[in-house]
C-alpha cells in the first residue's frame, strides 16, 4: 500500500472528474476488495470499481454521486501520499547556529 492512516494525500484519479488532484486526508483503512465487491456503509451499498485497499478519505469540496460530502471511499493506488523527504528533515535539524553579530 502506498498510504497510511494519518496520511496527506493528492488525489491522481477519480471517478468524479472534479476531485482530482485535491488533497486529502487519509482517515481509515477500510480493506481490501476485488472489483465489483460490495460494502455496506449506513445502508448505502458502495461498489467497488478496482481491485485494490480501500480508504476513507476527508477534505473540502469532495463530490461523490449524492453531491458535496466531506468523506469519501478511495483505492490506495488513485492517491499519492504527501510525505516530507527524509533529507529535508535533517537539514532543518541540522541547520547551522546564528552566528551573533
Amino acid at each position: 500500500m502506498r498510504c497510511e492512516a494519518g496520511d496527506l494525500a493528492k488525489v491522481l484519479y477519480s471517478i468524479r472528474k472534479e476531485n482530482i488532484g485535491k488533497i486529502v486526508l487519509v482517515e481509515k483503512y477500510i480493506g481490501k476488495f476485488k472489483a465489483g465487491d460490495t460494502f455496506d456503509f449506513r445502508g448505502i451499498s458502495c461498489m467497488i470499481p478496482i481491485p485494490d485497499h480501500y480508504w476513507w478519505i476527508s477534505g473540502e469540496g469532495l463530490s461523490n454521486l449524492f453531491g458535496d460530502t466531506p468523506k469519501a471511499y478511495i483505492p490506495d493506488s488513485w492517491l499519492e501520499p504527501i510525505r516530507p523527504e527524509k533529507d529535508r528533515i535533517k537539514q532543518k535539524e541540522k541547520a547551522p547556529d546564528e552566528v551573533a553579530a
